[in-house]
C-alpha cells in the first residue's frame, strides 16, 4: 500500500472552513470535489446564535444536499455533518466506526466485507438506519440514468459496478447485499486497501428510500426536505436562496452525548474584508485571509497558516477548436508565471505546482520519495518555448488571432486570479484575447460538468490519500476537458489492475501524469494552496483534514 505522508495528511487544516467547498475546495478559483468562493450578506443567523454556537464562513453556497448529485466540497462538508456513513475519521485522521457497530469482517482474499450497523443508528424521523438504506443509495450511485458525479469511485471497486456503469448490467446486480436489517455484505472487484477510507465519504452514505421517493425532485433542495442520521440537523437552508445555513445538534443521533456544540452557523463570505470586520466585532469565530490581508494580520495572535493538498489548475475544453490544438495548449501552459501569482498576489504560503498530484500526498512504496519528486516538473514558465508553440499553433489552425473565455466563480480571489491570468496571457501571446466570465459557484460546477465552457478555473482535493485519485481523472471516461488519449487511458487502466504490485502501480501512475500534462498539456497547473486564517483561541478540535470534508463533531467552545 502506498505510504501516506501523515504529517500532511492529518493536519488539522482549519483554513479550509472558509475556502473549501474536493471532492470541493479551498482556493481562489474553485473546482470539483473542491471548489470555492468567499462571502455575502451577514444578517442571517449570526445575531441569533444560541449559547455554545460556532460561527464559521463558507466559500460558496451549497449546490445540493443529495449525495447522488454532489461533486463539491461545500456540499460534502455539509453532508459530512448532517449525514453519516459506516465509518468516519477521528481527530488523528484514522478510520473509526460511525454508523457501523465495529470494524468489518473481511475475507482472506480481501474481497468480501461484512458490516454490522449499530442498533441505535436512526434517522431524524425515528426510522432505523438499515442495510437496505446503503443498498438503495449505492445502487443509485452506479445507475447510468442517475449520472452521479462520483459514480466513478465505484468503477473497478465494487463487483459489477464497471458493467453497470457501462449499461451492460442492471444496478440491482451491484455486489451489495442486505443480509439482514443490520448486516451488509459488499464484494469488491479487487482488493482495495483504501476501501474503508472511502466509506467515510458522502458518496458512500445511505439514503432512506421511502423518504427520498416521497420528496421526489424536492429532495436535497432545502433543509425541510431532508432527514438526517449524522451529529447535526440542518435548518434555515434553501438551495435557491443560499447565503447561509445552520447546523443544530441532532437529538436523534446515537452519539449525541459526545457532541459539544449546540449550533454551527455558516455564512457565505465572498469578500475577505467583510469576514475580517465581523471577526473583529466578535461576530465570527473564523475568518479566511487572502492577499494583502495576510501580511496585515501576521502579528495577530489568532493568525494561522499552513499548506494543504489542494491542486489548482485551469481546465481546457478540447471541443473548442483552438484548445484541441496541442501547440496552443502548450503555449497557454508555458505563458503563465504562477510563481509571480503566489508570491505577489496570494502571499499566503501557496506555492507554484508544475503537475497535478500535490506535494505531500503520498510516498513511493519502495524509496519513500514524494510523488511530485518522482514525477518531476512537467511544465514551466518559459516564454520562448510558449511563443514558439503559439506561432506553430496559429499556423496549424490557419488563423492570426484567437479569442477564449475564462470562466471562474464570483469571489474576490477568483476575480484576482482571472485578471492575473488574462493579463499575463494577453501580454505574452500576440493575437490572444481572454474574456473573463464570473458566475456563481454552482453555475461554474454545472458548466464544467456539462462541457459548456472554454476554459475554467478549478481545483481538486483528494477523496483519499492516493495519487490514483488525481491521475485517474485524466481518463477519457472521467475528464471534463473532453479529450481522449489512448496512451493515457492504457497507463491508468494498467495501474489500477496492478493492485498487487505496489511499485509497478506507482511507476504507471507517475508515467500517466507525465504523459497527460508533460506531453498532451491537458490542463494548466497553477499552484498548490496554503491557507491563512484567523481563529478564536476558544475554539477547540475543529477538524478539517487537508483533503475531504471537515467535521464539527469533535469541536467545542471553551468557556
Amino acid at each position: 500500500m502506498i505510504r501516506i505522508n501523515k504529517k500532511i495528511q492529518l493536519m488539522l487544516g482549519l483554513f479550509s472552513v472558509g475556502l473549501l467547498a474536493a471532492c470541493g475546495n479551498g482556493n481562489s478559483n474553485g473546482s470539483t470535489s473542491m471548489d470555492s468562493t468567499e462571502s455575502g450578506t451577514v444578517s442571517t443567523g449570526i445575531e441569533n446564535a444560541s449559547s455554545n454556537a460556532l460561527r464559521l464562513t463558507a466559500s460558496a453556497d451549497i449546490p445540493t444536499m443529495d449525495i447522488i448529485a454532489a461533486t463539491d466540497l461545500v456540499s460534502f462538508t455539509a453532508m459530512n455533518n448532517a449525514f453519516e456513513g459506516l465509518y468516519t475519521l477521528d481527530l488523528n485522521g484514522e478510520v473509526v466506526p460511525a454508523s457501523a457497530k465495529n470494524m468489518p469482517e473481511v475475507s482472506e482474499d480481501g474481497l468480501v466485507y461484512t458490516f454490522t450497523i449499530r442498533d441505535d443508528a436512526t434517522w431524524s424521523n425515528g426510522e432505523p438506519v438499515t442495510s437496505a438504506d446503503y443498498v438503495y443509495a449505492w445502487r443509485k450511485m452506479v445507475d447510468p440514468a442517475m449520472a452521479a458525479g462520483y459514480s466513478y469511485m465505484y468503477d473497478g471497486l465494487i463487483k459489477n459496478a464497471t458493467e453497470i456503469l457501462a449499461g451492460e448490467m442492471d444496478p440491482a446486480e451491484l455486489a451489495v447485499e442486505a443480509i439482514s436489517e443490520k448486516e451488509l455484505k459488499v464484494t469488491l472487484a479487487q482488493p482495495a486497501p483504501y476501501f474503508l477510507d472511502l466509506l467515510s465519504m458522502p458518496f458512500f452514505f445511505p439514503q432512506n428510500q421511502a423518504y427520498v421517493e416521497k420528496q421526489g425532485d424536492a429532495y436535497g433542495a432545502s433543509s425541510d426536505t431532508l432527514i438526517y442520521n449524522g451529529p447535526f440537523m440542518m435548518t434555515d437552508w434553501n438551495q435557491a436562496k443560499g447565503g447561509s445555513w445552520t447546523f443544530t445538534k441532532n437529538d436523534s443521533y446515537w452519539g449525541k452525548e459526545e457532541i459539544a456544540l449546540n449550533q454551527v452557523i455558516v455564512q457565505v463570505m465572498k469578500e475577505t474584508s467583510t469576514a475580517i470586520n465581523l471577526y473583529e466585532a466578535d461576530e465570527l469565530d473564523y475568518a479566511a485571509l487572502s492577499g494583502e490581508y495576510v501580511a496585515a494580520n501576521k502579528a495577530n495572535e489568532d493568525y494561522h497558516s499552513q499548506m494543504n493538498t489542494t491542486s489548482n489548475f485551469i481546465e481546457m475544453n478540447q471541443e473548442i477548436p483552438a484548445l484541441a490544438n496541442e501547440n496552443i495548449r502548450e503555449a497557454l501552459t508555458k505563458s503563465l508565471d504562477t510563481a509571480n501569482y503566489t508570491e505577489n498576489v496570494l502571499k499566503n504560503g501557496s506555492v507554484p505546482i508544475y503537475g497535478y498530484v500535490p506535494n505531500g500526498l503520498a510516498a513511493n512504496p519502495a524509496t519513500g520519495a514524494d510523488f511530485r519528486e518522482d514525477a518531476g516538473d512537467l511544465t514551466s514558465y518559459n516564454l520562448e518555448e510558449a511563443q514558439t508553440a503559439w506561432e506553430k499553433g496559429l499556423s496549424e489552425l490557419g488563423v492570426e488571432t484567437i479569442s477564449l473565455e475564462l470562466m471562474t466563480t464570483d469571489s474576490e480571489d477568483s476575480k484576482k486570479f482571472a485578471e492575473f491570468f488574462q493579463s499575463q496571457l494577453q501580454g505574452n501571446l500576440p493575437g490572444l484575447t481572454i474574456t473573463i466570465r464570473q458566475v456563481p459557484f454552482n453555475v461554474k460546477q454545472d458548466s464544467l460538468r456539462n462541457g459548456s465552457f472554454q476554459m475554467g478555473t478549478a481545483n481538486w482535493i483528494a477523496d483519499f490519500a492516493d495519487p490514483v485519485n488525481y491521475v485517474e481523472r485524466f481518463h477519457s471516461d472521467i475528464n471534463r476537458g473532453n479529450y481522449d488519449f489512448e496512451d493515457v487511458d492504457i497507463l491508468i487502466e494498467t495501474a489500477k489492475a496492478a493492485y498487487d504490485d505496489e511499485e509497478a502501480r506507482w511507476d504507471l501512475l507517475v508515467e500517466a501524469e507525465q504523459v497527460a500534462i508533460g506531453e498532451h498539456y491537458v490542463q494548466i497547473p497553477t499552484y498548490q494552496s496554503a491557507g491563512a486564517y484567523l481563529l478564536k483561541d476558544y475554539v477547540k478540535d475543529l477538524y478539517i483534514p487537508v483533503f475531504g470534508p471537515d467535521s464539527y463533531r469533535y469541536a467545542s467552545i471553551e468557556e
